[in-house]
C-alpha cells in the first residue's frame, strides 16, 4: 500500500510503501496503538493507514468530543492530527473494515513497531 498525504507523519510520509498483513486479524484481535490499514465505508472504501486508538466498548474523549464505541467499533487517529482525516471526521470503523496491521515499510525499508508483535 502506498502512503498518500501527511496524516501519519512523522511515522510515515507520502510516497512510502507499507506491507499490510491482511491475514493477521483472522488469528488475533486488533491491538491498541498499532498501525492499521482500513477501508472505512464512510470514505467509499478507500484504504487509509492510521493508528488504532480505541477498542470496542471504550469511551474516548478526543478534542472535547466524547465517543462511545460499540461492540464491533474501533477508533482510528492519524499521527499528524492536524493533517489527518480519521475517526474524528468519519467516525468509528467496524472490524470488517480493518484490513490488517501495517508491519513493514518497504521504501525506505524499516520494520514498523507495533505493540506485542
Amino acid at each position: 500500500m502506498r502512503v498518500s498525504g501527511r496524516s501519519m507523519a512523522p511515522t510515515l510520509h507520502p510516497g512510502e510503501l507499507v506491507v499490510v498483513n491482511e491475514r493477521a486479524y483472522a488469528r488475533r484481535a486488533p491491538r491498541r496503538s498499532e498501525l492499521v490499514a482500513a477501508a472505512p465505508s464512510a470514505l467509499g472504501g478507500a484504504a487509509v493507514v492510521k493508528r488504532l486508538a480505541g477498542l470496542p466498548h471504550e469511551r474516548l474523549d478526543v478534542e472535547g468530543r466524547r465517543w462511545e464505541l460499540g461492540e464491533d467499533e474501533f477508533f482510528l487517529l492519524g499521527d499528524g492530527a492536524g493533517h489527518s482525516t480519521d475517526s474524528r471526521a468519519f467516525g468509528p470503523v467496524r472490524r470488517a473494515e480493518l484490513l490488517g496491521p501495517a508491519q513493514l515499510r518497504l521504501w525506505p525499508w524499516r520494520v514498523l513497531t507495533n505493540p506485542s508483535q
